[in-house]
């Protein structure tokens, strides 16, 4: 962790660069497009391996650094992250304040404009093409801006029909589905216990939506709008389904583009597609009562969110990789509070429990994806070390060096 990644030179180095990325890393919210630098890095790992210890630390997820000045950036790092998930709950907040009196895409257009701007105004200052300037990118650019484009308009549908706690949990699900993608397209691995926490999260979901021919609790008189909180949640899932294949679009772009291309994309598609949705489908609105406090309100949805994704960039390059997951359930218990404080709303104890299931089971699924990637690349360390003695020794000794499988 002591080694810093310049995210602006950064480039692919290895030919499987993409497939070393932990599904740890997802993008809830629209909130991060990043590759974030979770894990050990390889001289880490083979520094402990070169103090003949036989296992490496990669097992001390939760821990911080012993060293002082490492110490002070993961602080820092987690402090960034804590403070971008206020950002992205209070951005949350205003989009359900506006969506009383506005249409969704108008709403999307309002927050992905803002952010095309103000990405490109970045791009423009850190002299970064915002179309990126490495072959073979522009298409996964193209898939990643458009699926997190469409889970964007998603969530911002279900903000506006369920509370702010249960759209923010609803989207927390993106690990569940990225760790089902990646071991679908990579091939990755799919343990026991991957599957053990998605079905607790499918549980979780029952929980919260809590279905009526397994609830029973609901009259008649409420069948519309039951209809209408159960296409929210439907909503919400495909919403987080999309986060998850956006990152599998990051995943395959690797660190050959700057963060802020990512942020471009998403901004610039978003403003496509929410124009074509407002005048296909819905009706523009030009905010009229309390004209000053609604454009306000439109034009925080997209400064917050803008903020957000760069504090979250800079949180996940300092903070350490479990106290960084862990850091991320704090946007859940933000919406809850900024729900229950701004908006008076109060989950019912199968919600919570939902909640409590999802967060805990997805946050776990983050940590064993990490450890599983660390462990990769502390077994691929040893191995080319023992490639390295065995060829010293054969050039020592003259004789012909024998593969090692």
């Amino acid at each position: 962790m002591t080694k810093k990644t310049d995210t602006h030179a950064a480039t692919a180095t290895t030919n499987r660069p993409t497939f070393e990325i932990p599904t740890s890393i997802t993008i809830v919210n629209e909130s991060t497009p990043l590759i974030q630098k979770y894990g050990k890095s390889t001289n880490s790992i083979r520094s402990s391996l070169s103090t003949n210890q036989q296992h490496p630390d990669y097992y001390k997820v939760l821990s911080l650094s012993n060293d002082p000045s490492i110490f002070k950036k993961e602080v820092h790092g987690l402090l960034l992250l804590g403070l971008s998930a206020l950002a992205f709950t209070f951005s949350a907040l205003f989009v359900k304040q506006c969506g009383n009196k506005l249409p969704i895409f108008e709403i999307v257009f309002a927050r992905s404009s803002i952010q095309l701007v103000l990405a490109l105004a970045s791009c423009v200052l850190l002299r970064v093409n915002p179309f990126g300037n490495k072959s073979g990118v522009c298409l996964w650019l193209f898939v990643r801006g458009f699926v997190g484009s469409l889970g964007l308009i998603l969530f911002f549908y279900s903000l506006t029909k369920l509370s702010l706690f249960e759209a923010t949990v609803m989207f927390f699900l993106g690990p569940a589905f990225t760790t089902v993608l990646v071991a679908i397209l990579f091939n990755d691995t799919f343990t026991v216990f991957d599957g053990f926490c998605s079905i607790l999260c499918t549980a979780g979901v029952l929980l919260i939506s809590q279905p009526r021919h397994l609830f029973g609790r609901r009259d008649d008189d409420n069948s519309s709008k039951d209809m209408q909180r159960t296409f929210a949640i439907v909503c919400a899932l495909t919403g987080a389904f999309m986060s998850a294949a956006a990152y599998v679009a990051v995943r395959k772009v690797g660190k050959r583009v700057h963060f802020m291309t990512h942020v471009f994309y998403v901004g610039f598609i978003a403003t496509i597609m929410s124009l074509v949705g407002l005048f296909a489908f819905q009706e523009f609105i030009l905010p009229q009562e309390h004209l000053l406090v609604d454009w306000i309100h439109l034009a925080l949805v997209g400064l917050l969110a803008f903020i957000g994704q760069c504090l979250l960039n800079q949180g996940l390059k300092l903070a350490p990789a479990g106290p960084g997951t862990l850091m991320r359930m704090s946007e859940v218990l933000s919406a809850y509070a900024v729900g229950g404080i701004f908006l008076h709303e109060y989950p019912d104890l199968y919600t919570v429990l939902g909640a409590a299931l999802i967060v805990g089971m997805t946050t776990a699924l983050g940590i064993h994806r990490w450890q599983i990637v660390t462990a990769r690349k502390a077994a691929a360390i040893q191995r080319r070390q023992s490639r390295e003695r065995i060829r010293s020794h054969s050039s020592s000794s003259g004789t012909e060096p024998h593969h090692v499988h």
